[in-house]
């Protein structure tokens, strides 16, 4: 099935029916452990050096067909619309560290250009690889990630043994650094025996924040001390000094004053041995100089950078001036072909001041057993855009998501204050939503998506097809929210109540957990922003086909408003799923996803044919 943008409809609407009553089905049970299990089936893939990098930042590629090497994550964010020549940031953690290390380091430069972060096989939740991993395969992963994300000629910046790691990686593929960063390098070769630097770690640890104990034993705990101690004797083994000079790129050593790790005379003989070296002590820092002494590393880094970088005419420096508050973040998962139905979907997340929206993103699977049900005609994939309710995030679209993605590609957003993304201090109207969303398509590239509101998140499904008609192909409103004969909250709360005893458990389990993370203000200021939308008043301003689904046993939409809706669209079409509640597209999702798609065929039959004079 091809789909293209609808054309606008002639005068008058077209044809609607209600479709009868769809049996529901018994419903596949959906593990909601997917995240870990299927973190180690992972995809073998042939790896080619991409083109060099473009001059500015292209969208961001939401569905990548190229796997990068296994077993890592790579956590990028950049300024939306960042200007060409910014400075971009790679930073790399050391032995049982993760991502998570290097989060006020991260903040910091975020301010100056793009930064990636990486999970490296075997830490930070990432499967544990079969065997031990030398300096040079961690070299080679960092390698592979960037090659995969297009980078070329960055600050590669590297804590503990992850100095190591960068130090090899510029040594192999110096097209890939513009300078090198080494924070707490390791290991003194006079000092390279495990029970030495055994006692100097547990020094360390009395001389840290709490915080940062806490999150390093939180990262140990995760990594394992099997994989730990397999690694250890890489990194006590690794000649760092007689692998530096070999790097030709300007190299900065930084170290904490009460780092009892990398001590000063080890770190001073570093840089005298790199071509062009330069020791900086962070004051009354301790390993983790990065961590506490965030701003002082930052600052040493970015006074590096400005001496590389020339400063276009007019230009301020670096660290003068903030880039764009607008951020765009991604999270990238290698995967190999999967022995179950499990996926892993990648993340990109939108952030424009304190409002963030973040994509959960699930590849096409079209090898899936269902995905022979699917009817298409040409090689055109469609997207699927799913947006949850109040209260609620993209777990709560889990099943119907993993039932759309053996026909397309599915997005599986976070509202901003849902899920994890950050809750903002003012309320949003759905009009906010709806630019913030279709901003955040823009930079995925995506084009004529089929919009999925469930409940209340029919109003941002319904004003980002009339904001951005050229985003949006069809829409399709489940259990659409608020009926206007029931507009007050003490009627809401009673009706979800009711609705809620009537669920499945676990489905009870999804909303409850969603929304203590919501938290009350937050659902609370949602809610008057839902009560105040006039869904009957903008719905017949939508000239997309539009598809209204519920359950025939609905509390919350109930029948003579969902075909009040159908029948004041533009081209509106009614279908009920019997035995469903609220929670259809959970309950029922196979045949919530069956009808999509036969609501899919049909229109773009319709839209194909022409309009009668």
């Amino acid at each position: 099935m091809s789909l293209t943008p609808p054309t606008p409809p002639t005068t008058g609407q077209r044809g609607r029916r209600l479709r009868r009553p769809i049996p529901s089905p018994n419903p596949k049970r959906i593990s909601f452990t997917r995240l870990r299990t299927a973190l180690r089936h992972r995809k073998s893939a042939t790896h080619h050096s991409p083109a060099p990098a473009p001059a500015g930042p292209a969208p961001t590629a939401p569905f990548n067909g190229d796997d990068a090497a296994p077993g890592y994550r790579l956590h990028s964010s950049r300024p939306a619309g960042a200007a060409p020549g910014a400075p971009v940031f790679v930073l790399v953690h050391g032995l049982g560290m993760s991502h998570r290390y290097f989060a006020g380091l991260q903040a910091q430069l975020d301010a100056l250009g793009e930064t990636h972060v990486l999970d490296l096989p075997g830490f930070g939740g990432t499967p544990t690889p079969g065997r031990a991993l030398s300096v040079q395969d961690y070299a080679d992963v960092v390698a592979k990630a960037m090659d995969a994300a297009q980078l070329s000629s960055c600050t590669l910046i590297g804590h503990s043994m992850g100095a190591q790691f960068v130090t090899e990686l510029a040594v192999r593929r110096p097209d890939l650094a513009a300078q090198v960063v080494l924070i707490g390098p390791v290991t003194d070769p006079t000092r390279a025996s495990a029970f030495t630097h055994t006692l100097s770690l547990g020094l360390d640890t009395l001389l840290e924040r709490p915080i940062t104990t806490l999150l390093a034993a939180g990262a140990y705990a995760r990594c394992g001390l099997r994989w730990y101690f397999t690694e250890l004797p890489v990194m006590l083994a690794y000649r760092l000094d007689q692998r530096l000079p070999l790097v030709v790129r300007p190299v900065l050593i930084i170290r904490g004053t009460l780092d009892p790790i990398a001590r000063r005379d080890w770190c001073a003989r570093l840089a005298g041995a790199a071509r062009r070296g330069r020791l900086v002590e962070i004051p009354g820092q301790a390993h983790a100089a990065h961590r506490a002494g965030a701003a002082a590393v930052s600052a040493a880094i970015i006074r590096t950078v400005e001496g590389r970088l020339p400063a276009p005419a007019g230009s301020t420096a670096l660290s003068s001036g903030l880039a764009s508050t607008r951020r765009v973040t991604t999270v990238q998962y290698p995967g190999r072909p999967r022995t179950q139905s499990a996926h892993i979907p990648g993340q990109i997340s939108l952030t424009a001041g304190e409002r963030q929206v973040r994509a959960n993103l699930v590849q096409h699977r079209p090898d899936s057993p269902t995905a022979a049900k699917a009817k298409t005609d040409g090689p055109a994939v469609p997207v699927f855009v799913l947006i949850h309710g109040i209260g609620m995030s993209h777990r709560y679209l889990n099943r119907l998501g993993d039932q759309l993605s053996a026909h397309g590609r599915v997005v599986l957003l976070d509202l901003p204050g849902a899920g994890w993304t950050r809750t903002p201090t003012a309320t949003m109207p759905n009009a906010a939503k709806a630019e913030l969303i279709g901003d955040l398509l823009d930079e995925m590239g995506a084009t004529s998506c089929v919009v999925i509101g469930h409940s209340m998140g029919v109003q941002s499904a319904t004003e980002l097809a009339l904001q951005r008609p050229d985003l949006v192909s069809q829409v399709v409103l489940i259990g659409a929210a608020v009926d206007a004969r029931r507009r007050t909250v003490p009627e809401q709360a009673l009706t979800l109540a009711v609705n809620n005893a009537l669920e499945r458990p676990v489905l009870n389990t999804i909303q409850f957990t969603d929304m203590l993370r919501c938290g009350p203000r937050w659902y609370f200021a949602e809610l008057a922003v839902a009560m105040e939308y006039p869904l009957e008043e903008r719905l017949p301003m939508v000239e997309q086909p539009v598809l209204l689904m519920r359950g025939a046993h609905d509390l919350v939409a109930g029948s003579a408003w969902s075909r009040a809706l159908a029948d004041s669209a533009v081209d509106g079409d009614l279908v009920e799923v019997e035995h469903a509640f609220h929670g259809v597209h959970h309950s029922a999702a196979g045949a919530v996803a069956e009808r999509i798609l036969s609501f899919l065929a049909d229109t773009a039959d319709r839209l194909d044919e022409p309009e009668a004079a």
